[in-house]
């Protein structure tokens, strides 16, 4: 049950100014999701999570493919996505969404900083 009397707004809001990036993939990432002490996303049988990524112009991230399913929302630039065999541009607004197990690969071959949000979940044991 919430206490909607007895709580401050702050501890509910994560302020860019105050996120910490890391270097992954080739690219600056600010975990979102799992949120310590806030939101558990990570379960045993379950897991959810939320990145938001910003690959400088000339950025590659290496070719991959990991477990979960996975969508990338482009909030800002544009990116060249590799996917498996096929290839397309990507830019604002356009969501994609990326099977688990298959190939993919984002580029930056643009002049303009890409920015997108990467969601990310998985359901063990699921077929």
């Amino acid at each position: 049950m919430h206490n909607f009397d007895n709580f401050d707004i702050e501890e509910l809001v994560q302020r860019r100014g105050d996120a910490e990036f890391t270097f992954e993939y080739n690219c600056n990432m600010r975990r979102i999701f799992p949120w310590t002490g806030i939101a558990n996303t990570k379960k045993t049988i379950t897991e959810f999570g939320m990145i938001w990524v910003e690959g400088e112009p000339g950025t590659e991230v290496v070719a991959h493919q990991h477990d979960e399913e996975e969508s990338f929302l482009i909030i800002s630039g544009k990116a060249v996505l590799h996917l498996e065999r096929q290839v397309t541009v990507l830019s604002h607004g356009d969501l994609v969404y990326i099977p688990r197990f298959w190939t993919h690969q984002m580029k930056n071959p643009f002049e303009e900083t890409l920015v997108f949000a990467d969601l990310y979940w998985d359901w063990r044991g699921r077929t």
